[in-house]
């Protein structure tokens, strides 16, 4: 086995590294080496997620309105969750026998076009109807990717106990937090980014374990602060008192905070109590390269969002997972290839929205079964047979190794994370064989309606009437509504209304975040090469760990 290859990506065409340690992981895996390059194959992956696109469509089983991540027009079958989850249909009536002579993913497709699919993923919720990819919901509102969270508006990738929260991303086992990126373990912070253990903080960032915070940048067991400067209690405490929340005092804050970030050193990688680990936001892992987001986890590898051991290239995966490559949130499960959204189940490959089953091949939408390929049952024996059969005639058409094509996607790229991550334009993406969704929702009947714009500028002016309006959001001009617990809200802490629609907000905090891209520079203070997720025309003050580790005193 050589140290290394260098093969050119068959999509772009730039040359991509395959270690002696990829290498063996692939032959323990039972896959072939990959053809595309790293970032080729997230894009890829990333367009069989859409976590935050909602429509309203009619059920496809009952004919009843619902909510659903597919819009009206899709070609796909949609049921309800109460009916996809219930016992009045089941996956493997769509079972068939595979055609060999013609391509494995072309009759995967078909079977896709079949087999119902969920509308919503909103597991043991209750109140939370308009939440998606979230479980353990109670009385929520437009939250994604979550679970274990109460009384919270617009949140994505949150909670863990958090509750009383509106407009967070990334923020776990927080409390009366508003306007949080990155926030972990807070009580009553509002507009705070990277920070952890903190309290009663605002426009703060790099803070752990502080409180009574105003404006202040990379501090460590500090309160009553005001941009980095120690003022007592009595000082801080008359500062809250005559501060107001306007929006021309907010604009004034937020630029005060970006001023004081360029002058305080910056870490060149967010790895905690980590070993041998290389990426950005890793924590208590080992062993863990190329990964962004990823918490206790060990020997994975272009790792996205996760929680696992043993793996690589997965996007939003992990929670007991361990042996998984090429997926898309995979869960509680053991030896997973090329697979989207299955969970407790082991030894699939080419399965989509599998739960409790084992040993099954291109199959969609089974539950506790095992010997399966598309979908139909088949013994123990004959299956390792057909297998083994379906595995080799995948190499004869050049398929075996690789993730579903983005073209099979049932989102439209510009629903998709892809979107996110690798933005196209709709003429782009159908160059490249991609789909992309056209369909709108219509305008809300019914509703007086009116520009974000015209919107008081402080809480104090608003009307409880508001809920019953349609606003325009200032950004991208879809109408979004104001509800009454977000109202009581904002009416509680003094903020005044946004002018942004939800999505807005979401991607303005999104956009704070570094890229998932690492860049070769050298420490701003000791010259020591170092990797970073801040590219090297940044304008912040970058240090290799050793030198900000020293800067903190």
């Amino acid at each position: 086995m050589s140290p290394f290859l260098n093969k050119d990506c068959r999509k772009c065409s730039i040359k991509f590294e395959i270690t002696a340690s990829d290498q063996a992981f692939y032959v323990k895996m039972q896959v072939p080496e990959p053809t595309l390059c790293p970032a080729c194959r997230m894009q890829r992956r990333t367009t069989f997620r859409n976590e935050r696109n909602l429509y309203m469509r009619k059920c496809d089983a009952t004919g009843r309105d619902i909510i659903s991540v597919y819009p009206p027009d899709s070609p796909f079958k949609i049921y309800d969750q109460t009916v996809w989850w219930g016992d009045s249909w089941n996956a493997v009536e769509y079972g068939r026998d595979f055609d060999f002579n013609r391509p494995f993913f072309e009759q995967f497709y078909e079977l896709a076009l079949d087999v119902p699919r969920i509308n919503l993923q909103n597991r043991n919720c209750e109140n939370s109807e308009y939440c998606h990819d979230c479980s353990g919901s109670i009385n929520s509102y437009l939250c994604f990717n979550g679970g274990n969270m109460r009384d919270s508006h617009y949140c994505t990738t949150y909670g863990m106990g958090s509750t009383d929260c509106m407009d967070m991303f990334w923020s776990l086992a927080s409390e009366l937090c508003y306007e949080g990126i990155k926030v972990f373990g807070a009580y009553h912070c509002f507009w705070c980014f990277n920070c952890a253990g903190i309290s009663d903080c605002y426009f703060c960032e790099d803070l752990r374990e502080c409180k009574n915070c105003f404006g202040c940048v990379g501090l460590r067991q500090r309160e009553y602060c005001i941009h980095n400067q120690p003022v007592g209690k009595e000082k801080y405490e008359q500062f809250m008192k005559e501060w107001n929340w306007t929006r021309e005092n907010i604009k004034i804050a937020k630029e005060k905070l970006t001023a004081l970030r360029l002058q305080v050193p910056r870490k060149n990688l967010e790895i905690q109590n980590s070993e041998n680990c290389l990426g950005d936001y890793i924590s208590n892992s080992k062993n863990c390269t190329f990964a962004f987001d990823v918490i206790d986890s060990e020997n994975v590898k272009y790792f996205w969002d996760g929680m696992a051991n043993n793996g690589m290239d997965c996007f939003n995966a992990g929670i007991n997972t361990n042996f998984v490559y090429e997926c898309v949130a995979v869960y509680s499960s053991t030896n997973i290839k090329f697979c989207n959204k299955c969970s407790e189940s082991s030894d699939l490959l080419y399965c989509d929205f599998c739960m409790q089953c084992e040993h099954c091949f291109g199959c969609i939408g089974l539950q506790r079964k095992k010997y399966c390929i598309l979908n139909k049952q088949y013994s123990e024996e004959e299956y390792f047979k057909m297998r083994d059969r379906l595995i080799k005639h995948m190499e004869i058409t050049e398929e075996r190794g690789e993730f579903f094509p983005a073209s099979l996607s049932p989102f439209g790229y510009n629903d998709s994370m892809a979107q996110e991550y690798f933005p196209l334009s709709r003429e782009d993406a159908l160059k490249s064989g991609l789909t992309w969704n056209d369909y709108k929702n219509p305008k809300p009947e019914g509703l007086k309606y009116i520009p974000a714009r015209n919107l008081p500028e402080s809480i104090e002016e608003v009307s409880d009437d508001i809920v019953n309006w349609a606003l325009e959001c200032n950004g991208c001009q879809k109408f979004f509504k104001i509800t009454p617990w977000e109202l009581k809200f904002y009416h509680k802490e003094g903020l005044p209304i946004p002018k942004l629609c939800p999505d807005c907000r979401h991607f303005e905090r999104k956009g704070k975040i570094n890229p998932r891209k690492l860049y070769d520079r050298t420490c701003m203070k000791c010259d020591a090469e170092m990797k970073t997720s801040y590219a090297a025309d940044r304008p912040e003050i970058v240090y290799c760990e050793k030198c900000y580790l020293e800067s903190l005193g």
